[in-house]
Order: C-alpha cells, then structure tokens, then sequence
C-alpha cells in the first residue's frame, strides 16, 4: 500500500494539516518545510506518513523548524528527519498519561533512551486526532 505524506502544524491544538494537497514522497514534504508554507512560516511543523490512518510521524531536520521554537517547544536537534511509528506514539501516549506517579521517572528515561526529545508531551497531546487518542484529566486537575 503507497503512502501518502502531509505536513502537519503543532501550533494548533489539536494539530492541523498545513499543506494540502500532500505528498508522494518524504522528501517532497521535508523540502516543502525548508521552503517555507505559507501562514506556517514561524510553525511547529511535523510530517505525518499516512496509509489512512497515519503510520508514522517525522520531526524534520532542526535547521528548517523556527529557532524561536527552542528551547521551550523543540528540544531535539538533528540533521535529518527522525521517523517514529505509531506504535511507539501510542505507547508513550499511555505513558505520559498514566496515573502511576512511578511511571514518570521510565517516561523520561525511555524518551532520553530512545531519542524521542521530538516528543514531549505538549506537542504529543496535540497529534490526539491523528492517534485517534482520548486525553485523560490532568493529574492533580
């Protein structure tokens, strides 16, 4: 099954589809990023890897994400887009949400051990429509 790639904006909540049509190819979408989308220049952009539903999530290479962005929104820095499958999402989904205060420590320490800096949960919360996610009350809320 071919997949279909769509930049996605982080600067909503939940996330929006920046470009429209999308792309055929990862790189048409990472060049469409380093070249600037109109109304999305200064944005928190992903890339989204779709064969309905989406199947992958790309952070693209930190010199094409707004340096405004760091460090409070972006904490990853990289050369190229760093892919990561559903899966992985919807686990770490779980975890960030999950009422056993013992799991905060393994969140941090899977994360750091993983490389996935590109997805703390405040940028994770907002891709909830694309996971098909449902976000739980805040602990403490």
């Amino acid at each position: 099954m071919s997949s279909n790639y769509s930049v996605l904006c982080l600067s909503h909540d939940p996330a929006i589809i920046a470009h429209d049509p999308g792309f055929n190819r990862p790189e048409q979408a990472e060049a469409a990023i380093a070249d600037g989308i109109t109304g999305h220049e200064n944005c928190d952009l992903m890339i989204g890897r779709y064969s309905y539903p989406l199947v992958e999530l790309g952070c693209p290479r930190s010199a094409d994400q707004p340096e405004h962005l760091r460090p409070g929104v972006l904490r990853c820095y990289h050369g190229s887009t760093q892919w990561t499958d559903r899966e992985w999402l919807l686990l770490l989904a779980a975890a960030y949400q999950s009422e056993d205060q013992s799991e905060d420590q393994a969140v941090r320490e899977a994360v750091k051990a993983g490389h996935h800096g590109c997805l703390p949960w405040e940028r994770l919360r907002r891709l909830r429509l694309e996971l098909n996610i449902t976000i739980k009350e805040q602990r403490g809320a």
